[in-house]
């Protein structure tokens, strides 16, 4: 059983919403809306046909129902009821959170990051640890969003939002530390933020491009030609990984030399996933007749973090202190060397990337958990002749 630390509840209001947890040092909501005023994806699907069906197969249309989620999620409750809800709701579910539906009666509850959750926030303040949201609670029907003259339709009303169109709508859930001990949890926003990359592109420019189509082709008079793709693409989308880093392998000195190099990131690699995610580079060498001689890890690049007592691997939640910090920097160039074996005249190398780190997987299969969705991916290979 895995551990998870207690939650508390704000009280309630109706009216703009802004809240954290400082128990986790995750965000939270202290108010809620009414939930039957907020509406389900297939709502707004009636008219934005395409970008309901791309969210549909996304990381967040799936946040709640995520099966190594919901894991975590039956543990704690077991050890902590049904109060440790209102923590992981507030990125998990957070329709659930602005509407206290902690007992999911509401089908737009179960809908993971939702529409009508989005595209109603009003303000983030990243600048907290963790950061916060506000959610318009007293008008969830007033959808914001990147465009300035999109056409009033008669389903919701529209203003335009520049957070929207900024990384700093992102820190919400992206950026937030252990209240406890201050331990960063999930930095991915403070290290986009610290890059190069955040002087020329935000998280929505890689994670929701433009590509053809039409926002709400049946309705809307204008014709853009181009919508920001709702599919969120992460690691887990198909091809996501390609070409991210570069994998480079050369003889100096005697030595094997291994250069893994971040070049469209931009945030420190493998990213996300709170210390869950590794990259794994591994080599074999092989002998004159193509034989295989011996095969080694390399290096493991992630977080890893201890609990109170120095128990280690943990989940984020039971985080006291990081133990092991070992990552690919955006725009920088992480560097390996290995001994050459005795007979070995090429040298091959691969980066394989974990969405879960393989130290959790046994319990997890013990669950029987689906892990289909989570298996890993050889992101870079590449090989060199040995003198």
């Amino acid at each position: 059983m895995i551990r998870l630390p207690s939650a508390s509840r704000g009280g309630s209001s109706r009216g703009c919403i802004v809240g954290t947890l400082a128990t986790l040092g995750v965000l939270a909501c202290c108010g809620h809306a009414v939930a039957q005023d907020l509406r389900p994806a297939r709502f707004c699907g009636a008219c934005h046909g395409q970008i309901r069906r791309e969210w549909e197969t996304s990381a967040m249309g799936k946040s709640w129902k995520n099966p190594v989620f919901q894991v975590f999620l039956t543990d704690a409750k077991a050890e902590l009821g049904e109060k440790v809800l209102a923590s992981c709701v507030a990125c998990h579910a957070p329709a659930a959170a602005v509407t206290a539906d902690y007992k999911f009666e509401s089908p737009v509850s179960q809908e993971g990051v939702t529409c009508n959750f989005c595209h109603n926030v009003s303000a983030v303040d990243p600048s907290p640890s963790p950061a916060s949201y506000t959610f318009d609670a007293a008008n969830p029907l007033l959808m914001r969003g990147p465009y300035s003259d999109s056409d009033p339709g008669s389903a919701h009303g529209f203003v335009y939002s520049e957070i929207h169109t900024k990384g700093e709508f992102c820190a919400a859930c992206h950026e937030h530390a252990a209240a406890a001990t201050g331990v960063p949890i999930e930095a991915t926003y403070s290290r986009w933020k610290a890059s190069k990359a955040a002087g020329g592109k935000q998280c929505q420019d890689c994670h929701m491009p433009l590509h053809a189509g039409e926002a709400a082709p049946n309705i809307s008079k204008r014709s853009r030609g181009k919508v920001h793709a709702h599919s969120f693409r992460g690691a887990h989308g198909v091809g996501a990984l390609d070409s991210v880093v570069v994998l480079g392998a050369a003889v100096e000195g005697g030595r094997l030399k291994l250069s893994v190099a971040n070049r469209r990131a931009g945030h420190a690699l493998p990213g996300g996933g709170g210390g869950m995610r590794e990259i794994a580079l591994s080599v074999t060498f092989f002998g004159a007749a193509g034989e295989s001689l011996s095969s080694a890890s390399v290096q493991t690049y992630g977080i890893q973090y201890a609990d109170a007592k120095g128990a280690t691997p943990v989940p984020k939640w039971l985080a006291a202190k990081v133990v092991r910090q070992v990552e690919i920097p955006p725009e920088g160039t992480a560097v390996e060397w290995c001994d050459i074996p005795p007979k070995a005249r090429r040298a091959a190398a691969f980066l394989v990337y974990h969405f879960i780190d393989p130290a959790y997987l046994p319990a997890l299969k013990q669950r029987q958990v689906d892990l289909s969705a989570h298996q890993p991916v050889v992101m870079a290979r590449a090989e060199t002749k040995l003198p």
